[in-house]
């Protein structure tokens, strides 16, 4: 008969890694999109979350100092889980930036055209990115727009006085900017267009799509004939009209302005800082609060704790993703706020349970600081450090930009069910992530390691990572990204199987908080810089581009780490690792020690 073996002591653990990672799934998920919907561009999204690593480069170590010069980790784990859920619940209130502006062109001569710029009409394929313009180039197609301009008067004062007899719509456009004190006053104006056909340049069509205007009509007077006897010109937004394409063409997504002008960014940026502030002090406590509890076991058994992070990330990336999707139904925008009213009851769950953790509190060292400045002085360690840069580095890469990714594909191929439920679809992609790839790796990381070495383990990670970013280049469909993710488990959860329990085995009494906090400070160094390049490259050259130049550093750095493993610069690592499963006694071991021993 089938017998399940809990152990009691270890479940709030696992019960707290279920619910912190619930919370922060689809909160750092669906982030880059909830950017994009608020109106800010790749590059803004990019340099923001570069701030966030500072901040994150700067929390990490000191809080693994000050908990163990304190030993206050209970009270700071219990004050930065309340703190998610306050700032979730601000999150509701953020405002989107203006998008409100001018994006048409109303000519008004011997032929009045009304243009509709466009930079957005990109089609993107596995290989290449290419304009179009189809459903655009119906003649017979009559369509009725209602706008707002602003009347700009170009003619000459002799074209002026020779328009007195004239009746067109030049004249009574004059008439209108005589009546408005205000040149910049907006007027409606409402048109019957057509699509026009020209002779144009590709590059020309990319940019724009012209209408050849049939009717005119000013704030709500007669209809006139669309000629001016002279050139007259002004600036649109367009209000509705009755071919959804060309609204759509002419709706402005994302902010060019310079977003520091904004209040709007400086709310999004500090609600962003302070929830990323209370997630990156969460984290760096959570998982020496687990390696405490687990003692002389803990490479064995971090992972198996560590593999309920998963299964909350991933099961509320499902479960929240489908909801946004549910109630975004009939929406133009999608509405995130189950996202964050989640966050809130989870919250509240979550400091109950944390509450009841018994926490290890560190004992004060004397010898502390001397021995970590000996340990970070070693090769090995100087060589673990470069790794977890790079590794965290391309991590940020498909944590950040991976469904911004996603989104452009639905949109290239022009999909409406697939851009209906395009959350459920991110969602099952973190799903994916979760169960099929990490909670197995985490539950076997230890095996694993002690099969291949921890230098074998780290050029694996790599080069999975290379793959992975790779195989997102080669697809035309983001349902394929479902399958592709199913090499997190490699990429992330053995990697992070390696670094905490590597940082464990490494370090000298009484420093496992203030160890972890300066490895997770290289992380935040890994983190602003994929953050920071992976907003610009994706910004100017794509997401095809950009995936593929990343998977070539990741496969670089992989063979930079299998050359490393061959002249055994990793080899007094692995040594280590052998030694502390099977005699514990060089966790006992100093620095000069182990020196002595290899």
């Amino acid at each position: 008969m089938f017998h399940l073996k809990i152990n009691k002591q270890l479940l709030p653990l696992k019960m707290c890694f279920f619910l912190i990672f619930a919370l922060m799934g689809p909160t750092i998920g669906f982030l880059p999109t909830i950017a994009r919907q608020l109106g800010y561009s790749l590059t803004t999204y990019g340099v923001t979350m570069t701030f966030m690593s500072i901040v994150s480069t700067i929390l990490v170590p000191l809080s693994g100092v000050i908990v163990d010069k304190f030993r206050i980790k209970k009270i700071l784990f219990l004050v930065v889980i309340l703190g998610i859920g306050v700032v979730s619940l601000l999150f509701l209130f953020v405002p989107k930036v203006p998008l409100d502006v001018d994006t048409t062109e109303l000519i008004c001569d011997t032929e009045t055209t009304f243009t509709v710029f466009n930079e957005n009409n990109l089609q993107m394929t596995s290989n290449n990115t290419y304009f179009t313009i189809e459903n655009y180039n119906r003649s017979d197609e009559i369509m009725m727009c209602k706008l707002k301009c602003r009347y700009t008067e170009l003619c000459s004062d002799y074209e002026i006085v020779n328009l007195k007899n004239q009746s067109d719509l030049s004249d009574s456009w004059i008439t209108m900017i005589d009546d408005n004190t205000n040149q910049n006053k907006y007027n409606q104006i409402d048109l019957k267009l057509k699509f026009k056909n020209m002779e144009q340049n590709m590059e020309q069509i990319a940019k724009s799509y012209v209408f050849q205007v049939l009717s005119v009509q000013i704030n709500g007077s007669q209809i006139l004939s669309p000629i001016c006897q002279c050139n007259l010109k002004t600036f649109c937004h367009i209000m509705n009209c009755s071919n959804n394409k060309i609204t759509e063409l002419a709706t402005v997504t994302t902010y060019r302005g310079n977003v520091l002008n904004l209040y709007q960014f400086w709310i999004f940026f500090i609600l962003v800082a302070a929830y990323w502030a209370c997630t990156t002090i969460t984290n760096a406590l959570i998982n020496p609060i687990c390696l405490d509890a687990l003692g002389e076991k803990s490479s064995e058994d971090f992972g198996k704790q560590k593999c309920w992070a998963s299964i909350g990330w991933g099961s509320f990336s499902i479960f929240i993703g489908w909801l946004v999707d549910i109630v975004s139904i009939n929406k133009k925008d999608k509405d995130y706020s189950p996202v964050f009213y989640s966050n809130i009851i989870i919250t509240i769950f979550n400091f109950g349970l944390a509450n009841k953790i018994k926490v290890v509190e560190t004992n004060k060292s004397k010898d502390r600081w001397k021995n970590m400045y000996g340990l970070f002085t070693k090769y090995y360690m100087i060589f673990f450090c470069i790794w977890s840069i790079f590794n965290t580095l391309f991590h940020t890469i498909v944590t950040h930009f991976l469904f911004w990714y996603m989104e452009d594909l639905v949109i290239a191929n022009n999909d409406h069910n697939q851009r209906a439920w395009i959350k459920s679809l991110q969602g099952l992609a973190q799903g994916i992530q979760c169960f099929g790839g990490e909670i197995p790796f985490f539950f076997w990381s230890g095996w694993i390691i002690r099969k291949l070495g921890y230098g074998n383990c780290m050029a694996l990670v790599l080069g999975s990572m290379a793959l992975r970013m790779y195989l997102y280049t080669v697809i035309w469909n983001p349902i394929w990204i479902i399958a592709i993710e199913l090499l997190n488990g490699v990429s992330y959860a053995l990697g992070f199987s390696v670094k905490m329990s590597y940082a464990k085995m490494l370090a000298p009494s009484d420093t496992l908080n203030t160890i972890i906090g300066f490895i997770g400070l290289f992380d935040c160094i890994g983190e602003s810089i994929g953050s920071l390049l992976g907003g610009y490259l994706f910004d100017t050259y794509g997401g095809v581009w950009s995936f593929r130049f990343f998977a070539y550093m990741s496969i670089f750095m992989c063979f930079i780490n299998i050359v490393i493993n061959y002249f055994g610069l990793t080899k007094e690592s692995i040594t280590l690792n052998i030694n502390s499963e099977s005699t514990n006694m060089d966790l006992k071991m100093t620095n000069n020690e182990i020196d002595k021993k290899i």
